[in-house]
């Protein structure tokens, strides 16, 4: 019902609902996590002002970047849950600090979000080298909810090779 009611402004109705969670469901199969939990963070990324089919790329997206990472499914609930509240305005440090906290910061998620920042025009190799470190820059208010679900979808394999090289 949460994920319906804030979706169907954009014309989604209960089977593409029900078809978005049977999909999830298989992936939760095949991976450590937890189906329920990827169903309550996929109603935060809906209310969040996402889109159903975009929220479910990015829970795919967060639950490979975990996955890669060794993240928990507990470590990984908590960060969705936290990211999802963020993707509505801006993502700052404290965000992030549950990325962190769950083992998911890594090198890898940095150097995308900077290759996701540099192709929207930010200027973040300036950033960093003033403010010192690519966390520092958050405060400054770059990383959009949907700069993050943009470089999010990247683990998801929402892109191709052709398209990744476009961006």
């Amino acid at each position: 019902q949460t994920i319906l009611s804030n979706t169907q402004k954009e014309g989604t109705n209960i089977d593409m609902v029900n078809a978005a969670l049977d999909e999830l469901n298989k992936y939760a199969d095949q991976t450590i996590y937890n189906f329920t939990e990827m169903t309550r963070n996929i109603g935060t990324f809906t209310a969040a002002g996402n889109g159903l089919e975009e929220s479910v790329k990015a829970i795919k997206g967060i639950a490979n970047l975990a996955a890669a990472s060794g993240a928990s499914a507990s470590d990984m609930a908590r960060a969705t849950y936290q990211m999802s509240q963020a993707l509505g305005g801006v993502i700052r440090k404290i965000d992030v600090n549950s990325l962190r906290n769950a083992n998911m910061w890594t090198m890898t998620l940095k150097n995308t979000l900077m290759d996701v920042a540099r192709a929207e025009g930010v200027a973040i190799d300036k950033m960093i080298e003033e403010k010192g470190t690519l966390e520092e820059t958050l405060e400054e208010g770059w990383l959009t909810g949907e700069m993050f679900t943009k470089a999010i979808n990247i683990y998801s394999g929402v892109y191709d090779e052709a398209q990744l090289k476009a961006m």
